[in-house]
């Protein structure tokens, strides 16, 4: 439904506040004096409401009020009788220019002409720009900053964001936490104090005895300290490596670029390299394609310090995401058989044959580190989970089997591609977890939370019902922001180790910093807190005649809260109340604070105050601005345009639509209906794109700012707005019809009892009023009686394309489109009105480019072939609804022909095909359809076959199954279908007293029958776009044993079964799945353990056979569906499979139900094996609604199914 046009209508709703922008309706509509704009009101036809003003012209009356209320301006009157037009302010008023625009305007927009009463303020109105107290006493709240509270000795440090470090925070809280990596930096002697810490090592040993030492909760970057100078060789010489540097990647490049930095120092190679090191042997296994000999050979090792992952499927496991641990197929190498190979023999030919490698670990790294590649894929469209466990066992990818269990250390998140933030879970040496996010540190819960998992949970950054999934997984975690894991293996992460001492000279360095920063910071920030307040209190603005400047509230806000020695603000800081042009815009009015000029100077001079770098002085960006011109006014003369032309487009939309009620004596054009009520969007979409008016940033930062005082004062003039301007909706949709006690009050008004409004004249009002019922009455002339007559004849006949115009799109898109019809002339069937050609001319050259080109031809009329079109629906609807009358119980298949009572009888045979066809025609008759097609002739031909005998033996067959083929009909039904629709083949039948259906002709006996049966059987297993259906199963015997006669007739055997007798009904869901476009379609029916089987008519949930295990009955297994066509290959099923349960296909076992014969005459499930993989569902003998079984290996289920129902209950359209 479209929302309502006053919304459109309003400048408040375009994001201007009506406190602030109110006297641009009072401005003069001319320059040089006139009326304001509040007061001019559309012009009135002498026989309407309203009193005329003396010497004007007939066609202008202005309401007295509006003259009485603004005296200010005597010569309205004479200006109104001067423009001598309809709406003259609207056509004659020039665009406000910046000449015009006065002090006191401006003021009133930035809200500065509301002045406390008393100076300075203190009552704290934050909305008040001379008002500073509540910046003082925002500030004043005493919240104490991590980097200021003393820190619980038995709880790690926290270290502070400056510059967006994160990255390195990260890095560094998760590199502290292992402590063989710890010993090994401090391990190494030489440190010469602050010349030292221009290298990685010695500025980590520093690093790492300030987080072990530091006395508050979190380590602040203060100037010179050692934090300061890691960020700052970290971002200048570790990042420097990466030419592609992105900050989506940082944390494990600077992890890579630390690492190789310290191993490439003599001092630390040796003993570092052992524990990053990662060796893999790669085995390789090929077969000879000419003498089949199988070789085996190692390739070159390849070495590593970290290790990548990439998630392809939702919740899938980690160690199965390894890349670099996966076997790759080589397809096509060119190899000599019987060189370089472990195995004996060979030809010596040189051939291409596909190679299997197989990776496999021959070192173990003591720290393992495992980045996630996946997260860096720009063509990933969504965030996938992974499953990570606590012990990650690597044993199997060893080259000798080697014991190799990893105990999780670190995981680094990476807060989604545009928040660009990076937190940590780090396990400290008390096997305790903490979040790490900068300053805050959390130790970890497993709480269940009602929503998705916050930061301090063990699976932050995942679904909420995935998280609950593995709250009670011991051992494992699932996250989709997991973006680093670190691991240490087991054997040393029990093990006791001893810790190494850092240099002493390291520990009297630092310890001295600490000791000097606390003393120079502490007594430095109690002086600079006076300081600011000091100069806080002489920004204040103690008397009006004062010079006084603007600045930036948000600036002033930054400046006073920070707690460094040395303020330099940023410039995305000042940039918040700035416009375009580099000064304040109008539109962020409450971003500015009005301040005393000598305040401003002492603040710049001051060192507590504000300082400017070399930045912002290549920016542009100015601190402060004066009061003369710091306020931006081309964007309030901008702003002021666009409120003057929304109100110009308000008063020509209800002008537009008084016009289209009453009768017309000039020149006029036809304007839909829907373009009557809808065209302002048109115009303010083409002004609003002209004058490049960001509508968007408008409404969300004055959003936010207006009080709840200011929204009731907009709901009521919106009121006051749709109490003026609205159109009954029922006019352009034809929904629907409301009473009214509206009475006409001049001649040539008719209102209808659903005219609402009255805005319609009598014509056009039986157009909108019949499109409730389906009447139409088009292009309607009073003075033509023949029209009108031909007009009345079109009863309940329904507008089909404009209907299509209408529901078919959701807003107008060019003018007038909702009547031109596909030949680009008038729709006859097109609900229309008639204004003035002078406001059509008016309005189109407002709405720009979004006009129909149809409205250019000088012939523009009512198009003659859809007239013809029309005629001839009108004269077929006529003949189908009398069909429809005539034959009711044969439209509605009721009181047919029956085997026992109506026995002896004729009857005649009418196939199924031609009873679809009448049905879909009398249909198109009821509903009114512009083209209507009825069926030439009654075809019984599909059911004879070519020796003229019937293809069913319709003496076997049972009622339901009959109808699905053919339809019995009485003797006076046929015998008005006869005379409608000539048969080619008549074929007439009677009930025997046995109940047995005879006909003439009878059923064919030369084999057609069976062959029939045949094909019907066979085209079952040609299909696209069907549901096919997938349910998880514990084991064979948990596969529901289903009848033969429920599934299908063999191909070998189609004669005269029930079910051979045609194609199987389709499945529920498949009708929904047939869109085209490819097989994606997803279907799904959730139900429970002990559900319906929901395929072949079983009750049988899953676990509820006999031979389940005694786990089945609890496990909570999947089910799906989804749309897939014949000439699909098994694989795509397994792929499913994959995707929607994390089973890999290597890993399933699947079933289908045979048709083989056995002793009980039931279907019997099939194993499927790898051989099946490539053939298609037609072969594997699958049709719509079958059900193909799977199971898991039982180690695997647990990761596969989760504790909870993985299914799905909708169809996803990606076609």
């Amino acid at each position: 439904m479209k929302e309502k046009i006053s919304n459109d209508l309003s400048y408040i709703k375009a994001g201007y506040r009506s406190d602030k922008w109110k006297w641009v309706l009072s401005l003069p509509v001319v320059s040089g004096g006139g009326a304001p704009v509040s007061s001019l009101k559309e012009y009135k036809t002498p026989d309407s409401c309203g009193s005329s003003v003396k010497g004007a012209s007939p066609d202008i009356v202005i309401n007295e009020k509006s003259i009485t209320e603004n005296s200010d301006h005597p010569d309205t009157a004479d200006l109104l009788v001067k423009n001598n037009g309809p709406n003259c302010f609207l056509s004659s008023s020039k665009p406000f220019s910046e000449d015009q625009l006065t002090k006191e305007q401006i003021m009133k927009t930035f809200g500065m002409d509301k002045c406390p009463k008393a100076l300075p303020c203190q009552k704290r109105c934050s909305s008040n720009p001379w008002c500073l107290a509540d910046l003082g006493s925002g500030t004043g709240k005493e919240k104490i900053r991590p980097t200021d509270q003393p820190r619980d000795p038995n709880k790690p440090v926290g270290l502070q964001n400056t510059a967006n470090t994160c990255w390195i925070n990260s890095a560094l809280q998760a590199l502290f936490q292992l402590p063989k990596f710890r010993n090994v930096i401090n391990g190494v002697e030489g440190f010469a104090g602050e010349e030292s810490l221009s290298c990685m090592l010695y500025l980590l040993q520093a690093m790492f005895v300030e987080m072990d030492t530091h006395a508050n909760k979190a380590i602040a970057c203060s100037p010179g300290s050692v934090f300061e100078k890691m960020g700052l060789f970290a971002t200048q010489e570790i990042m420097r490596k990466d030419a592609d540097h992105e900050v989506l990647k940082c944390v494990s490049e600077f992890l890579e670029n630390t690492i190789d930095t310290l191993i490439a120092d003599p001092r630390l190679g040796s003993k570092l390299s052992p524990l990053f090191n990662t060796n893999l042997m790669r085995l390789a296994r090929w077969k000879c394609p000419t003498c089949e000999t199988e070789h085996e050979s190692h390739l070159a090792p390849a070495t590593s310090y970290t290790m990548a992952a990439y998630v392809s499927g939702d919740e899938c496991p980690l160690d199965q995401c390894l890349v670099d641990l996966q076997t790759e197929t080589q397809t096509g190498v060119s190899l000599v058989c019987g060189s370089d190979s472990n195995s004996p023999g060979g030809c010596g030919a040189r051939v291409k044959a596909d190679r299997i490698v197989t990776p496999k670990i021959q070192t173990l790294p003591t720290i393992l580190v495992i980045r996630n590649n996946s997260l860096m894929d720009r063509d990933l469209k969504r965030r996938l989970h992974v499953v990570y466990p606590e012990t990650l066992d690597l044993t199997s990818h060893t080259l000798n089997h080697v014991a190799a269990t990893y105990t999780l250390s670190a995981v680094i998140f990476h807060h989604g591609h545009w928040v660009k933030h990076f937190s940590a879970h780090v396990k400290t040496q008390n096997n305790k977890w903490y979040n790490f996010n900068d300053e805050q540190v959390s130790e970890l819960t497993n709480r269940s939370t009602a929503g998705n998992p916050p930061e301090s949970h063990r699976n932050y950054f995942s679904i909420a019902n995935v998280a609950n999934k593995y709250k009670h997984r011991s051992g494992l975690r699932v996250s989709r922001g997991a973006f680093v894991w670190i691991y240490v293996r087991s054997n040393t992460a029990e093990e006791e180790i001893a810790r190494v001492s850092p240099p002493e000279s390291v520990v009297e360095y630092v310890l001295q910093k600490q000791e000097e920063s606390m003393t120079v910071n502490h007594q430095r920030q109690a002086e600079m807190k006076k300081e600011k307040e000091e100069l806080l209190s002489q920004l204040a603005v103690f008397d009006m005649s004062e010079e006084f400047s603007l600045i930036s509230e948000p600036l002033l806000s930054a400046w006073f809260n920070d707690d460094d020695l040395k303020y330099t603000p940023q410039p995305s800081v000042l940039a918040q109340a700035l416009c375009d042009h580099k000064l304040f815009s109008p539109l962020k009015f409450h971003m500015i604070k009005c301040v005393r000029t000598e305040g401003v100077k002492a603040l710049l001079s001051h060192r507590s105050g504000i300082h400017e770098d070399d930045t912002l002085v290549k920016l542009g960006m100015p601190l402060f601005l004066p009061s003369e011109s710091g306020c931006c006014k081309q964007c309030i003369i901008k702003a002021v345009n666009h409120i003057l032309f929304i109100e110009k487009v308000k008063a020509l939309h209800k002008q537009a639509k008084k016009e289209a009620r009453r009768e017309h004596e000039g020149p006029t054009q036809v304007i839909g209906l829907e373009t009557l009520e809808f065209w302002p969007r048109l115009a303010l979409s083409a002004y609003v794109k002209e004058n490049g008016i960001d509508l968007e940033g408008e409404e969300e930062e004055n959003g936010m700012e207006i009080s709840k005082k200011n929204e009731d004062n907009v709901k009521n003039e919106d009121e006051n707005i749709d109490s003026d301007t609205k159109v009954d909706s029922s006019h352009v949709n034809g929904n629907g019809c409301e009473k009214t006690d509206i009475k006409p009050k001049s001649e040539g008004m008719v209102v209808s009892s659903c005219d609402k409004t009255n805005l319609v004249p009598e014509t056009d009002s039986i157009i909108a009023c019949d499109s409730r019922t389906g009447d139409v009455n088009t292009d309607l002339d009073l003075k033509d009686k023949a029209e009108k007559d031909f007009g009345n004849s079109e009863k309940k006949l329904s507008n089909s394309k404009g209907n299509e115009t209408k529901e078919g799109s959701s807003e107008l898109t060019l003018f007038n489109e909702d009547i031109v019809c596909r030949h680009n002339l008038l729709s006859p069937t097109a609900y229309s009105s008639k204004i003035s050609n002078e406001l059509a001319q008016e309005i189109m050259e407002l709405c720009g480019d979004s006009i129909h080109p149809a409205m250019y031809q000088e012939d523009f009329d009512t198009c003659q072939d859809c007239r013809t079109l029309l005629e001839e629906s009108i004269r077929a609807c006529s003949s189908g609804r009398q069909q429809k009358k005539q034959l009711n119980n044969l439209y509605l298949e009721k009181k047919r022909p029956h085997p026992t009572r109506d026995t002896g009888k004729q009857i005649f045979l009418v196939s199924r095909d031609f009873i679809a066809a009448w049905k879909t025609y009398i249909r198109a008759c009821e509903r009114g359809e512009l083209e209507v097609t009825a069926p030439t002739h009654l075809e019984n031909a599909p059911l004879l076959c070519d020796h003229n005998h019937l293809l069913f033996p319709v003496f076997s067959l049972q009622s339901h199954q009959m109808t699905e083929y053919l339809v019995l009909v009485w003797e006076e039904e046929w015998n008005i279908l006869k005379e409608l629709y000539p048969p080619d083949h008549t074929i007439t039948a009677s009930f025997s007293d046995a109940g047995i259906l005879q006909t003439v002709p009878s059923m064919c006996e030369s084999g057609c029958v069976e062959v029939r049966a045949a094909q019907d059987y066979e085209e079952q297993f040609s299909y696209e776009h069907e549901i096919i259906h997938v349910r998880q199963v514990n084991s064979v015997n948990d596969i529901p044993r289903r009848s033969r006669s429920t599934r299908g007739a063999q191909a070998t055997t189609p004669a005269l079964t029930n079910e051979s007798m045609g194609p199987r009904k389709k499945p529920r869901l498949a009708a929904l799945g047939v869109g085209g476009g490819g097989s994606v379609g997803v279907a799904a029916s959730i139900t429970g353990v002990g559900g319906s089987a929901g395929v072949g008519g079983s009750s049988a949930g899953v676990g509820a056979a006999s031979g389940s295990s005694s786990s089945s009955s609890s496990q909570r297994l999947v089910r799906a569906s989804k749309t897939f066509s014949s000439t699909d290959t098994l694989r795509e099923v397994q792929n499913f499979i994959a995707a929607r349960t994390g089973i890999w296909p290597m890993l399933q076992t699947l079933w289908v139900c045979s048709e083989d014969q056995s002793d009980s005459g039931e279907d019997l499930p099939v194993q499927l094996t790898d051989d099946h993989r490539a053939m298609t569902l037609n072969a594997l003998r699958v049709r719509p609604g079958d059900t193909i079984y799977f199971r898991a290996a039982v180690e695997d289920m647990e990761r596969a199914a989760g504790d909870g129902v993985v299914e799905f209950n909708e169809i996803e359209d990606d076609w």
